[in-house]
């Protein structure tokens, strides 16, 4: 009797695990189009190409750059404006609206990388100023707001800024920096 009860939810399991996996398109994957990797592409790459890199561009620097700085300017910060705070905004949470989740077999986003372009996180398009962030397990992890063109910063679920930020990489994504301007090697396709 346990034997038999064993297979039906074992393959309940599997059938479940399978439906809520993203699977990675090809025009996404910089395993399969070389192009897509900094690590490959010195074009995107940051180390390697300093005009998108906020160490040597402080235009894209929130520390040196006032206007893209959450800190300073108000009109970037969520905890100052709700419609950009998916916390305090009902149509921007994705625990309320499931088209945002990346584990909705329907979900349609972006993918974060690491320096080895293993898909470590999900980034799901809410409006033009908002961009959600979620790990590789599907949890949600906080949002990018948008500070000028090409560059988000990131703040937690509860709509603190932590410093970190993207910048457009001049073709086809995103990296992402720590507070200190440093490249974390995660890019975003």
């Amino acid at each position: 009797m346990k034997k038999n009860l064993l297979l039906p939810l074992f393959t309940a399991f599997l059938f479940q695990t399978a439906i809520y996996s993203q699977s990675l398109n090809n025009n996404h994957d910089p395993k399969v189009d070389i192009n897509l990797s900094p690590s490959f592409n010195s074009t995107i790459n940051p180390d390697k190409n300093s005009s998108i890199n906020p160490k040597y561009n402080w235009n894209i620097n929130p520390v040196h750059n006032n206007d893209i700085n959450p800190e300073f300017n108000s009109s970037i910060n969520p905890l100052n404006h709700y419609e950009l705070n998916p916390d305090m905004n009902k149509t921007l949470n994705p625990m309320y609206h499931n088209e945002y989740h990346p584990k909705n077999p329907s979900w349609k986003g972006l993918y974060i990388f690491n320096k080895t372009d293993d898909v470590i996180g999900y980034i799901s398009i809410a409006t033009q100023q908002l961009m959600l962030t979620f790990d590789s397990t599907g949890e949600w992890t906080g949002s990018y707001i948008k500070a000028a063109p090409g560059i988000y910063n990131h703040f937690d679920v509860k709509g603190i800024w932590d410093g970190k930020y993207l910048c457009f990489d001049s073709i086809v994504g995103y990296n992402i920096f720590d507070k200190d301007g440093n490249w974390t090697g995660q890019h975003i396709k």
